[in-house]
């Protein structure tokens, strides 16, 4: 067999690990991963929603008035004015922590 040699390691060197940090970092961590599987549950639930049952938005778009006219609502219409602008809600969030975020970085 030909013998092959690197240049660098392929497995890097383990160190020594930090414990520097306190030990309140760790239940913080554990409880904002929590909240995030808490938030992905949640949507999902919701999206499984709206897949098995299409016309649950519509349905309740339309309340139980009686003297509206009836509303037929298609899909790519509830997804242009519902997902839409929650995804844009959520970039916009995400621009404005982002700011904030390099703002305290760079004025403290």
């Amino acid at each position: 067999m030909a013998d092959m040699s690197l240049s660098k390691q392929v497995v890097p060197v383990i160190t020594t690990v930090s414990t520097t940090k306190a030990e309140g970092s760790t239940q913080s961590n554990l409880a904002y991963a929590a909240f995030i599987l808490l938030c992905f549950w949640a949507g999902m639930q919701i999206l499984s929603l709206m897949a098995r049952a299409p016309g649950v938005l519509e349905h309740l778009a339309q309340g139980n008035d009686a003297t509206r006219p009836r509303i037929e609502m298609g899909f790519a219409v509830s997804t242009v004015f519902g997902l839409v602008p929650f995804l844009a809600g959520c970039v916009l969030l995400g621009v404005v922590s982002l700011v904030m975020k390099f703002y305290h970085r760079h004025h403290f």
